[in-house]
């Protein structure tokens, strides 16, 4: 087994500092091990020993009658030293250090953290921590951490240098139904690094994108070096904070992380592939993207939409993110002719005015998508306006059935999207405002929720979709610029 399955698939964990209190660390830690249903073997210590609910206590590792793939410390500071140092005696090899008051704190906490690798590397331990909090492997069904979230299996990997920000990613990606293969929270990074995760995952079958959240860098250039491999095998998509004065002083109380140049950084996102976003809600959305379509082939985009307001702040959006909203040819305005109303716009954006027929979004779709002068499509709006139609009329004693058919009716239209951008090999990508049957909002939830147990989202405004696929086309040309096909 290797160091980092010893972490993600263990047989058998070892909770240190384990506790009946509920007030304590030591609980929550456990309680959330025992509710997220790990199968393998768990041993609670505490010197007190007795029981724990249906678990035994061990007193001390020595007591246990193996030795554990992976021990989770939660003792406090004074003892972090001498509980490694058991650890590696018992010859534990992975081992995520909880507790905080370390290098975050000042000098002293740096010279105990200091001692703790050096402990734990004269064992041949590894560490994630200290300060963190904690890891999920939900395939293995462990959740050795402080936060209550338990998600399924999926292909969202989160590597977090901030636990609450890691476990606000991961319960994002709960309320859209898109499931998580792996979280860390890498805290103080006294030994394994942000990067150090990011090259496991880059070859995890269980992954398919990266969500980092880095307050800063330890070692750049093996930083660079790591992500730049790492990139060229999935999405990394990475917050990087701290590029204010305040935002890097709060970076380095928290975690003790050197912030850097933000110009350096851009640029070593430039050259290693990194696709780097702002602010919480553009990583998920960006996450979603990669998800849910295929990368494009280059920058020319065709946009459809049921209303012309949209249709220009999509086309503004393009413009200033670096799309081109290319021009219809003769031949695809005289297509486009033979189903929509005389007064239509003749021009892209193709705006779907009052008068086009049922099934005018689908048609015009795979019309842009077979289109050879372009590489996506941008379309606006719901793919049938069915769905408006019976959840308007759901308000008699039949209303919760016909909200559930209009639900199917969405899945189904979406799908049939879906088949004509892989029929096409391009993205198309949906925003559009749901409708609000009865006036219950739960709707959109649920629609969310269902489309992405079809690897399909829809964005709520526009410049929201033009901004997901300029990350994704920068992401497809720069592994074309390094020779690999898309």
């Amino acid at each position: 087994m290797t160091e980092f399955n010893k972490f993600f698939e263990p047989r058998s964990v070892a909770l240190l500092g384990a506790s009946s209190d509920i007030r304590k660390w030591g609980y929550r830690i456990l309680h959330n091990i025992v509710t997220g249903g790990y199968t393998g073997r768990l041993y609670p210590v505490n010197p007190k020993g007795g029981r724990i609910g249906k678990l035994e206590v061990y007193k001390s590792l020595e007591d246990i009658p193996e030795v554990p793939d992976l021990a989770v410390i939660v003792v406090p500071p004074a003892g972090i030293l001498q509980a490694i140092k058991e650890c590696g005696q018992k010859g534990i090899k992975a081992c995520v250090v909880i507790t905080a008051g370390f290098a975050e704190v000042g000098k002293e906490g740096a010279s105990m953290q200091a001692q703790m690798v050096e402990i734990a590397h004269s064992f041949g331990m590894r560490l994630i921590g200290p300060n963190c909090f904690g890891l999920m492997s939900p395939s293995r069904m462990l959740y050795a951490q402080m936060a209550n979230a338990f998600p399924p299996t999926g292909p969202i990997a989160v590597v977090s240098q901030s636990g609450n920000v890691g476990f606000t990613i991961v319960r994002r990606a709960m309320s859209t139904n898109f499931g998580c293969s792996r979280l860390i929270s890498t805290g103080n990074e006294a030994d394994l690094h942000a990067e150090d995760f990011v090259e496991y995952l880059s070859d995890d079958s269980q992954t398919r994108v990266i969500m980092c959240y880095i307050e800063g860098f330890r070692d750049g250039r093996r930083f660079f070096e790591i992500t730049s491999r790492a990139s060229m095998k999935k999405p990394v998509i990475m917050i990087k904070v701290g590029e204010t004065e305040a935002g890097s002083s709060a970076a380095h109380s928290h975690t003790a992380a050197l912030s850097g140049s933000d110009t350096v950084f851009n640029g070593v996102c430039r050259q290693a592939g990194i696709i780097r976003v702002y602010n919480l809600e553009e990583l998920m959305n960006v996450g979603y993207g990669f998800l849910c379509h295929p990368l494009p082939q280059g920058n020319r985009v065709g946009i459809v939409t049921l209303g012309g307001g949209w249709g220009v702040l999509a086309a503004d959006a393009c413009s200033k993110l670096g799309l081109e909203v290319v021009k219809l040819s003769e031949p695809v305005l005289k297509e486009l002719d033979t189903f929509l109303p005389a007064w239509w716009s003749r021009n892209n954006p193709v705006d779907l005015v009052a008068g086009a027929p049922p099934d005018a979004v689908p048609r015009v779709i795979e019309i842009l998508a077979k289109y050879e002068q372009t590489d996506a499509v941008i379309s606006l709006g719901l793919p049938t306006p069915a769905v408006e139609w019976v959840t308007a009329d759901s308000m008699g004693a039949d209303g919760d059935q016909k909200i559930d058919a209009a639900l199917d009716m969405l899945v189904s239209s979406f799908k049939k999207v879906k088949d004509l951008s892989i029929k096409y090999n391009k993205p198309v990508i949906f925003a559009a405002e749901f409708p609000v049957p009865k006036g219950d909002i739960r709707f959109q939830h649920r629609a969310m929720s269902a489309l992405a147990q079809q690897d399909m989202v829809c964005y709520s405004m526009p410049d929201e979709a033009a901004m997901v696929l300029s990350k994704m086309v920068g992401y497809s040309r720069y592994l074309q610029s390094r020779g690999r096909a898309v």
